[in-house]
């Protein structure tokens, strides 16, 4: 059962697809550092609230709805046999659509690993009253704050994370499909240029 679960795959190639080409550093920075901070500023300005998590619930669906329907283009846009382009462009094109299915579904995988923190936020609460008193005297918050600070952290994070992802995965689909579009539009003007000079004998 674990095999029809695990996602190694998925995982070991987005992390392949940030790094290829880049710096570890940049990657480090862009993916790792900005996300950490971001979301432990997030998480002190503000704990989500019902409201805010209402909000995390609706965005996080309709997302996920998207990235959906993005793997479903890309699969469909796999083969490039019609297209009139060298085959070293082929290969690059097809490098390129391998790298965002991988960015998309492990996109898919954090969204839901931020469903996960937002159902826990909802429904966790603790009612262990030795642990709260304790918490209360060091800290001054109870044990409920504490989960809620901490789920609250991983619900930021997971949701700047997916963020991210989209706008290198909105990149990578500019790049694919504008090449396509300009090849495209050379084809035509081609075929203009040999209409006029009919219509001109």
């Amino acid at each position: 059962m674990y095999s029809k679960l695990n996602i190694k795959n998925i995982i070991i190639g987005h992390k392949n697809s940030l790094v290829n080409g880049k710096n570890k550093s940049d990657y480090k920075k862009e993916f790792i550092y900005i996300p950490l901070l971001a979301s432990t500023v997030l998480v002190l300005i503000r704990i989500p609230d019902n409201d805010v998590k209402n909000i995390f619930g609706i965005c996080l669906s309709i997302l996920i709805g998207l990235y959906l329907n993005i793997l479903v283009l890309l699969i469909s846009s796999i083969s490039s046999e019609n297209l009139k382009i060298s085959f070293r462009q082929k290969k690059t094109r097809l490098a390129l659509l391998k790298e965002t299915l991988y960015n998309v579904s492990f996109s898919v995988y954090v969204s839901v690993k931020a469903l996960i923190a937002l159902f826990l936020s909802t429904i966790l609460i603790v009612n262990i009253y030795s642990l709260n008193d304790l918490l209360c005297v060091l800290i001054n918050k109870d044990f409920n704050f504490v989960i809620q600070l901490f789920l609250g952290f991983f619900l930021y994070k997971y949701t700047i994370d997916i963020f991210l992802i989209l706008f290198m995965i909105l990149k990578r689909i500019n790049i694919i499909y504008s090449k396509e579009i300009d090849l495209e539009d050379l084809r035509l003007n081609n075929l203009i240029n040999k209409e006029d000079h009919k219509d001109e004998d």
